[in-house]
């Protein structure tokens, strides 16, 4: 049986993985709402949902690092 630390460990990875996940859809979201033209958009909007964009990828690849990073741990530890 494994320990509860370890259980943690593996929760805290697939956690950050669905994190990543998650921002990366709502980045794609935020991208295409500065991509596609639509009646009423201005410049002010395109900035927001450009720098929204590029924030949430920013939070992505945070997420991916950590997650990594806890894995590398994970088998330092396992082995």
């Amino acid at each position: 049986m494994e320990s509860k630390g370890l259980q943690d460990l593996k929760q805290k990875i697939q956690d950050y993985q669905h994190y990543g996940i998650v921002l990366l859809g709502l980045s794609s979201f935020m991208y295409l709402g500065t991509v596609i033209p639509f009646a009423g958009k201005d410049v002010t909007d395109e900035i927001v949902c450009g720098t929204t964009s590029l924030t949430g990828l920013g939070f992505t690849a945070l997420m991916y690092f950590q997650a990594k990073r806890l894995k590398k741990q994970l088998q330092n530890i396992e082995s």
